[in-house]
């Protein structure tokens, strides 16, 4: 027994010796399974050396019970786990899969199991939508037909929820998880597959069945596709009773087949065979123990490498026919590596020695498929065997949490609802939603025309919008917020300190932090188009404009209009000449711009504003008048950009500063600027930034759940953009809700932007 014993030593020893191996086989997809050749198998020296080793203390019987993965009862007491673990290995069984209980009681087991295992123990679960599936106590996914209902440009939810899964089953010990399901669910009276399946669609399903493989072999723990060759256009169940699929070669091969094709060239580590009987192929054996089709289709035609395991032989599927140890002989003449909840394992083993003995061509077959059975325990066990076994816990859950709310954000259509009714009432003729979540864009949407009139153009992901006062936050806050990253500034310093006329003005005293918190007394607004013609006349208008008496928050674009030039002053360049410069550029913005039209922007790409009695309509020229009046470049408007683009900038910040690996400002600069300077008189706002209500309201400017820690704006025409670091949530909805008159504000009456903010969180919060 001792010898036994020492083998987990020698094992140790080995994998050391070989750990850069070990390490690169876990990174690569397609390389952290067993490599095997037509000619057989071809690993380094290190690993055939603990293979040999390892084979060669097990006897016949032993070698069979290797290829054998049993079920861990439920309910055992403590002296019932101990009986079972001893039993297990002294008939050296090669692995077990757990169906049921709570993961405590799990990872004890797995424990004891592997404390008292002379060779290595393979553990094993069935949990296609995580490990809820089987353990009462832990996080279930939504079924995967939910999964395959998502827009293609979030299939990336597949690969995370496989990333998770696979992260979970490696905290728990578990080395095999049977999933994904690749069948198509083809036929709708199917009583098994149904919403285990992603799709009837064999391209779809192909995908997302990939992608969930991917993720879960990331974390080295392998995936099966399964049911091979396809269960998905079946009536009849196998755990019942024997399914016949009479479809000719040419439609499997082009329905059933597909999926599994595929994910044999993306690297699947292992394919589960199901209790199928496909007459296209062999009409005499099922396709679990059919050499014809495990052999010849899997393995030669669509060259599979991998592990291939059968369904669970105890199925009435099989049992209906094969007694008494007979289907436990058939898998492995068949091709199967692993021989999968065998009723009664004593009688499997004394079944397939008693035949082996009198068969030199089986025995062989026996050896071949116990090393393959040994090499993968070197590339999934022995990696696993110092890790602690810790049941997932809350930072799982939440994980979780956050991929099956970006799913079902995605899926709402509460959101349509919003918008379409908002079309309805001519609230806005169009808009474009983004909204990312932890780094991701989870949904990005574009409704309606650029007008009403039903002949003009659909609103695009292209489309620019004149964003208004959100130029407040994606243009002038980013430059001083650069100027200050720089040290050029300091948010204390006074504005006359850069701009001299305001010297011998009553606004010779207003600090940089005071304008951009809106409590620099300064006026809201004033129509200085009327009298200043150009850029710097109207800066003077604004110098010499008075104070308010009454001291206090009062939203004001002056302040930011004198900050365009604060920044023109201490840059050397002119806002949109900075901006593009240090931020848009670099970030690939393309379609984040001052005057759109001067860069090459046709108006037939740029939602249009007002039907103004002067300009006539407005469109690619900014609404606001005093901008327009100041050339098209002020700090308080005049940019133009899309949903996307805005959201990048958002997301940006959110990074702390960083993006797309180079960092454009640093966490502290943005901490500063987003946070509240003046909460003690009351001042909701930050630098630049608005910010949530003390006292949150549904009635305000920002959904009522929105954090206390997040900021961002709204915008004259129609336009919002908002980041909660909280939530890890970025949210950006443009329109030209003043097209094409701007006296009435339906958008804001009904709502909008802030309804659909909460329908986000709604999701959030659950």
């Amino acid at each position: 027994m001792n010898r036994f014993k020492n083998i987990a030593t020698v094992a140790a020893l080995l994998l050391s010796l070989s750990l850069p191996l070990a390490v690169e086989a876990q990174r690569g997809f397609r390389d952290n399974l067993p490599r095997f050749s037509a000619k057989g198998l071809s690993f380094s020296d290190p690993e055939v050396n603990w293979v040999d080793s390892v084979l060669n203390t097990l006897s016949l019987e032993q070698r069979i019970a290797q290829l054998m993965i049993v079920r861990v009862p439920l309910n055992m007491d403590d002296r019932q786990m101990l009986d079972f673990s001893r039993q297990m290995n002294s008939y050296r069984v090669g692995g077990v899969c757990f169906f049921a209980g709570t993961a405590d009681r799990q990872a004890e087991i797995t424990r004891r199991l592997r404390q008292d295992a002379a060779v290595p123990l393979l553990v094993s679960i069935d949990g296609e939508w995580g490990l809820g599936m089987r353990l009462k106590d832990m996080y279930s996914f939504p079924r995967n037909a939910r999964f395959g209902l998502v827009e293609p440009n979030l299939d990336s939810l597949v690969y995370e929820m496989g990333v998770e899964v696979g992260r979970q089953c490696r905290m728990m010990g578990i080395h095999f998880n049977y999933a994904p399901v690749t069948d198509v669910n083809s036929n709708p009276k199917n009583p098994v597959i149904g919403t285990r399946a992603y799709s009837n669609d064999p391209e779809r399903v192909a995908r997302l069945g990939s992608l969930f493989a991917k993720g879960q072999q990331s974390q080295g723990v392998m995936a099966f596709a399964k049911h091979f060759p396809g269960h998905g256009d079946t009536k009849v169940d196998s755990h019942l009773e024997l399914p016949v699929i009479n479809h000719s070669r040419e439609h499997l091969d082009s329905v059933e087949l597909l999926p599994f094709r595929r994910l044999v060239e993306d690297g699947v580590g292992g394919v589960m065979v199901g209790h199928l009987q496909v007459n296209a192929y062999d009409r005499e054996r099922p396709s679990s123990l059919s050499p014809v089709i495990i052999n010849g289709l899997l393995r030669n035609t669509l060259g599979f490498k991998g592990i291939v395991i059968t369904d669970g032989i105890d199925m009435k599927g099989i049992t209906n026919t094969y007694k008494d140890g007979t289907a436990e002989l058939a898998a492995l003449r068949a091709g199967n590596d692993f021989i999968l909840l065998p009723p009664d394992v004593k009688q499997a083993i004394d079944v397939i020695a008693s035949a082996a003995k009198q068969d030199e061509e089986l025995r062989h077959l026996i050896n071949y498929h116990c090393r393959r059975v040994l090499h993968t325990k070197y590339h999934y066990v022995l990696p696993t065997l110092g890790d602690e076994i810790t049941v997932p816990g809350s930072d799982n859950r939440r994980v979780c949490q956050d991929i099956v709310a970006d799913l079902n954000i995605n899926l709402d259509r509460t959101i349509d609802s919003i918008v379409d009714d908002a079309i309805s009432k001519h609230a806005i003729p169009g808009c474009q939603i983004v909204v990312m979540h932890r780094g991701k864009p989870i949904l990005d949407r574009c409704y309606g025309h650029l007008t009403y009139d039903s002949a003009a153009a659909n609103v695009t992901p292209t489309t620019l919008y004149d964003l208004a006062s959100l130029t407040k936050v994606n243009a002038t806050t980013l430059a001083v917020m650069k100027l200050a990253d720089n040290g050029k500034v300091k948010i204390d310093d006074k504005l006359s300190r850069y701009l001299p006329y305001l010297k011998n003005t009553d606004k010779a005293d207003i600090t940089i932090k005071q304008a951009m918190s809106h409590c620099a007394r300064l006026k809201a607004f004033d129509a200085y188009w009327k009298r200043g013609h150009d850029y710097d006349s109207i800066l003077r208008l604004v110098a010499a404009s008075p104070l308010n008496d009454k001291p206090g928050m009062l939203y004001s674009d002056l302040g930011f209009m004198l900050l365009s030039d604060l920044v023109k002053r201490v840059s050397g360049k002119p806002l949109d000449v900075f901006v593009r410069e240090q931020f848009y550029q670099p970030m690939g913005l393309t379609n984040t711009t001052f005057r759109p039209m001067n860069h090459g922007v046709a108006s037939k790409f740029i939602a249009p504003t007002e039907v103004d009695s002067l300009r006539g309509l407005i469109c690619g020229e900014v609404h606001d008048p005093n901008a327009y009046a100041m050339g098209g470049v002020s700090g308080h408007a005049g940019l133009f950009s899309t949903a996307e683009e805005v959201a990048l900038i958002m997301q940006m910040l959110l990074n702390g500063g960083s993006y797309n690996g180079k960092q454009y400002l640093s966490p502290e600069t943005i901490e500063l600027f987003t946070r509240r300077h003046f909460a003690s008189d009351s001042n909701r706002r930050a630098l630049g930034f608005d910010k949530q209500l003390f006292n949150p309201s549904k009635n305000g400017q920002v959904a009522p759940e929105a954090s206390q820690n997040s900021f961002g704006h709204t915008g004259f025409t129609g336009t919002m953009c908002w980041v909660d670091p909280d939530y890890d949530l970025v949210y950006v909805f443009l329109s030209n809700r003043v097209h094409p008159s701007s006296s009435s504000n339906l958008l804001s009456q009904m709502n909008v932007r802030t309804q659909i903010q909460s329908v986000l969180y709604k999701y959030l919060n659950k």
